[in-house]
């Protein structure tokens, strides 16, 4: 029984330089900011490779994952399942400059690697020198303009805060069916062991914002469940037709060509 996922995120950190209105995950908003340790990402990575065969894109993302002190390591640490997953993508915003073991490590895959550059504009000087470097390392990248006109996509969409809409059980499972993430196999999230649909699932549960059911969620640092179990579980979550998130969520993300948008990386006031 071989399991294989579009997509995986890992979130090597919450902390963020940027404050974003529309930020998918409400990272501004809320304290908690976690940093994930060295150990934690490696024991993530050995169980979620025990468990699922293989990933098409491997995705680093935050929170700004150049904000880790130790990100070099855990990218490093990735690529020693690079058999396993065709392509990590790593996401930054452009406003943090780009360390140099950090671009050692991604130019000694640069095979395996994509490097998605958001540029708010908020630090353009930032922006151009990262930009700079990824070309000279030959680093495979994509620039997102989301400043100014002609945003990438039109710009954001707005799910709004962790409000519970009292939908009923059809409406949301007509949130989950019209969801980018679900219409792309999942973008599937994992922190503290908890592997979740999407990133607002886990970063609703682990504000105590969403209610944290069992079904919504594979734990796969459970010491009490063998490998085999687990994949049971991962497949049956993958046959879910909604999960408590849906219903703490705006319903407005759909596919990415009808999508309400709204002008992106707006920054709050302190």
């Amino acid at each position: 029984m071989n399991v294989t996922l579009p997509n995986v995120n890992l979130t090597p950190t919450m902390r963020c330089n940027l404050r974003c209105a529309l930020c998918g995950v409400l990272v501004p908003q809320y304290e908690y900011r976690p940093h994930m340790t060295v150990q934690e990402f490696s024991q993530t990575l050995g169980a979620l490779f025990a468990v699922v065969e293989r990933v098409g894109r491997l995705q680093i993302t935050g929170g700004e994952p150049l904000l880790h002190p130790e990100l070099a390591s855990m990218l490093a640490d990735c690529f020693r399942y690079g058999d396993r997953f065709d392509e990590l993508w790593f996401f930054s915003n452009c406003a943090v400059p780009f360390r140099q073991d950090v671009l050692e490590v991604l130019a000694a895959h640069q095979d395996q690697v994509m490097v998605h550059c958001s540029d708010y504009g908020v630090r353009p000087e930032v922006s151009a020198r990262n930009l700079r470097l990824l070309e000279e390392a030959g680093i495979r990248h994509k620039y997102l303009k989301y400043y100014g006109e002609d945003q990438y996509c039109d710009g954001w969409v707005d799910n709004g805060d962790f409000v519970p809409h009292h939908r009923p059980r059809a409406e949301n499972e007509a949130v989950f069916a019209a969801c980018s993430h679900v219409c792309r196999g999942g973008s599937w999230y994992i922190r503290h062991g908890q592997m979740h649909w999407c990133g607002r699932s886990i970063r609703g549960t682990e504000l105590g914002k969403v209610p944290l059911r069992q079904e919504d969620y594979l734990d796969l640092l459970d010491p009490g469940t063998s490998v085999e179990e687990k994949r049971r579980q991962l497949e049956t979550l993958m046959a879910v037709r909604s999960i408590a998130a849906c219903d703490y969520c705006g319903g407005l993300y759909g596919t990415e060509d009808t999508a309400e948008r709204r002008p992106a990386g707006e920054q709050l006031e302190c």
